[in-house]
């Protein structure tokens, strides 16, 4: 998992499994005396938000078009996509009009149990995102070619 290979590097740092992604990001970067502005903790930010993204969100593009279709199917319902598509394209499709945070979804994946909340509109993603400070990296999520984090990848003002 690339999560794991990421934390791996920090032989002093133990990522707290109950933790949400940014808290655990936090502690590794006061652990590391990374100061929020430094160029360090923007690019630790985001190699670990790329390795988190690999971990649990773009696993579902590997394997066979069967796996893949399923993989997609499984997103779809889990962001309460109704009726579930029958293809890989249509899934994609579907996926591009759901609203949704991308650090939240990997937080729900991760810790299991919680259901991710789905926008209404890009508008209030937009706020959600700017309060909580849940950016994801564009320019290294649009770089994986046919990658799923581009269908879920929502452009960001300000």
């Amino acid at each position: 998992m690339a999560e794991q290979a990421y934390f791996s590097r920090f032989q002093t740092f133990a990522p707290d499994p109950q933790a949400t992604v940014l808290e655990n990001f936090a502690q590794l970067a006061i652990s590391n005396g990374w100061g929020r502005k430094s160029q360090e903790y923007k690019d630790e930010r985001k190699s670990y938000m790329i390795a988190l993204a690999d971990t649990h969100i773009e696993s579902i593009e590997r394997g066979g078009a069967a796996e893949k279709l399923a993989g997609l199917q499984g997103l779809c319902k889990e962001l309460r996509v109704c009726p579930i598509p029958t293809s890989i394209t249509q899934c994609k499709k579907k996926l591009r009009t759901v609203h949704v945070c991308i650090v939240d979804l990997i937080d729900s994946r991760r810790l299991g149990g919680t259901r991710v909340h789905i926008f209404p509109c890009h508008r209030e993603l937009q706020q959600h995102i700017k309060k909580k400070k849940h950016y994801f990296p564009k320019y290294e999520a649009k770089e994986k070619e046919d990658g799923l984090l581009k269908v879920l990848l929502r452009k960001i003002k300000g």
